[in-house]
């Protein structure tokens, strides 16, 4: 694993105290070692295994796999006696290693987000995994795993307060692992989250009862939802609408088939070139089990899936045998991705997911995914609280109309070659006033935002066939993310060429002035010019002979540098 940070000193806070994790966290992660030595011992001798087997081997191995486990079990115990974390207002650190030391730092200022994961055995004993998200590229990321469940909660807690630049927090983020919390500090927790307290709750109940009531309706509900309550409620998905929406799929449907087709013909060859065996059946174990966990994976990625907003951000939580909570800040978000299969037009359902900037996952069941199948109103509360505006008078009717509406009938660029007869009825890119959007798909219907004020890259590609053509490639690229725009018009791809890189050397830079630190090295007077542009002119329209001076290099809230 890539490690989060740069690490200039083995210990920059040689004061700040460092804590194992939970006890039982070699139990976790040991069996994956025994999983491990086994899957590649049986996949290579199943054969001959089933063909020999008797009673007193079936024992030796049962001898062996249990000195295999103790094995294990004993190395996961010297790796976590040695596996120390701390945390502190610089940020997070974590210390491994038996011979070999090593420490992964993320510092306060890269802190993208944190969330926490449960995986199925974890969630039986009671533990979870903090992952903490920071800003580079690839897997940039810090684990800390295993903790007891309010631990994490406490640790997500007290990381997202020294990201955000006050130590209030730190005290409960660097508490001793099992030490009992007394109800004083719980409510100052959950006021701290934005929810509800000893003394709110009688309040909270006027104002909402049934969601109250639903929130704490007993331990089922604690249960599927982890106790995400904080905050304002954005959308919660029930499983009839998740397992409707399946079935409407048509591509999960089409990769049902396809796949339960491969298997039996799988099956069906093995049969029939090597007759039928315990042997062959055992090898084609994992090709049968493909389609459910295809299934399980899907139905997984929505189960229990609720957000709420607050003011870190968005929280989201789903997951039915590993559940994951993360968490969204609605600033680092550079491109949104709507996506409306077929069957959804009916009851206008839309599936929500969004690149952010120091978060690289791609698993469905991840981060990115901020709804995964919502309503038109939820889709309303979503977007509301993380999108930029689109520039229009109604942001979600336009929204609904560049999905309903046919590519063809839309005002917009399209691909002017005739060759490509499929693109020029189904893509098109519109540019309005606060983002760009692409629409694409012929049955699933796919919209692409990428707000203005986010575009960091412009490229242009050329060719011998596309100068022929007349035509030009548009690559817009933001923070990890990229958006091509394919087989232009020339003179179309050169015009917004120019707007866009005019928003991209203005909008970010005069937009936040305000809420920037006045760099160490600055003068007075230049901080004080780039104070009063910032008040006085609105963004990307500030005077020319000021430009200078108020894109004077210097730090943003995140920690980055502008240049």
């Amino acid at each position: 694993m890539t490690a989060p940070g740069p690490d200039p000193d083995p210990d920059p806070v040689p004061g700040a105290p460092r804590h194992r994790t939970h006890p039982i966290t070699p139990l976790v992660t040991g069996w994956k070692v025994v999983v491990g030595i086994i899957a590649v011992l049986t996949a290579q001798n199943i054969a001959q295994l089933a063909n020999e087997f008797t009673i007193r081997r079936a024992l030796i191995g049962l001898g062996i796999l249990l000195v295999v486990v103790l094995v294990a079990i004993i190395l996961s115990a010297l790796s976590w006696w040695f596996t120390t974390y701390a945390v502190d207002e610089d940020g997070v650190s974590v210390h491994s290693g038996m011979i070999s030391r090593s420490r992964e730092y993320a510092p306060r200022a890269r802190i993208e987000s944190v969330s926490i994961e449960r995986p199925l055995l974890a969630r039986l004993l009671g533990l979870a995994k903090v992952r903490v998200e920071v800003a580079g590229g690839g897997e940039s990321y810090l684990d800390i795993e295993y903790v007891s469940s309010a631990r994490a909660e406490e640790l997500r807690l007290g990381i997202l307060e020294v990201a955000a630049g006050t130590s209030a927090a730190s005290s409960s983020a660097v508490s001793v692992e099992g030490a009992p919390a007394d109800e004083t500090g719980a409510e100052a927790r959950a006021a701290l989250a934005g929810g509800p307290t000893a003394g709110s709750s009688a309040a909270a109940g006027h104002q909402d009862s049934g969601d109250v009531a639903r929130e704490r309706g007993g331990r089922l509900e604690e249960v599927l939802y982890d106790g995400v309550t904080d905050g304002e409620l954005i959308a919660r998905i029930p499983t009839e609408r998740l397992v409707r929406s399946l079935v409407r799929d048509l591509g999960f449907l089409t990769g049902i088939v396809m796949s339960v087709v491969g298997v039996v013909v799988a099956v069906l060859l093995a049969l029939w070139q090597e007759g039928f065996s315990i042997a062959i059946l055992v090898a084609l174990a994992p090709t049968a089990i493909a389609v459910p966990k295809y299934v399980f994976g899907r139905i997984d990625s929505g189960w229990g899936f609720v957000s709420r907003f607050s003011e870190r951000g968005l929280r989201m939580r789903r997951g039915l045998a590993n559940t994951r909570t993360d968490n969204i800040a609605a600033g680092r978000i550079q491109r949104f991705d709507l996506r409306r299969p077929f069957l959804w037009r009916g009851p206008g359902w839309t599936a929500v997911s969004a690149t952010v900037a120091g978060i690289d996952d791609d698993d469905e069941n991840g981060a990115t995914s901020v709804l995964p199948v919502g309503t038109r109103e939820e889709l309303r509360q979503t977007l509301g609280r993380l999108s930029a505006p689109l520039g229009t008078d109604d942001d979600l009717a336009t929204l609904e109309h560049l999905l309903t509406a046919r590519a063809r009938d839309l005002p917009g660029l399209r691909t002017p070659v005739r060759w490509y007869w499929i693109a020029r009825r189904t893509e098109v890119s519109i540019l309005l006033s606060g983002a760009l959007v692409h629409r694409s798909g012929l049955v699933s219907r796919k919209l692409s935002i990428v707000p203005r004020e986010r575009i960091q890259e412009l490229r242009l590609e050329d060719g011998p066939l596309a100068r022929r053509l007349g035509v030009l490639d548009l690559h817009v690229e933001g923070a990890g993310d990229s958006l091509l725009l394919e087989n232009l018009r020339r003179d179309d791809a050169l015009a917004v060429h120019a707007v866009l890189a005019a928003d991209a050397r203005t909008l970010r830079r005069y937009r936040d002035r305000e809420s920037w630190p006045r760099p160490a090295l600055a003068p007075v007077g230049t901080a004080a010019r780039s104070t009063g542009i910032a008040a006085g002119a609105a963004p990307g329209n500030a005077p020319e002979q000021e430009r200078p001076a108020a894109s004077a290099p210097g730090p943003r809230p995140d920690g980055r540098e502008t240049r």
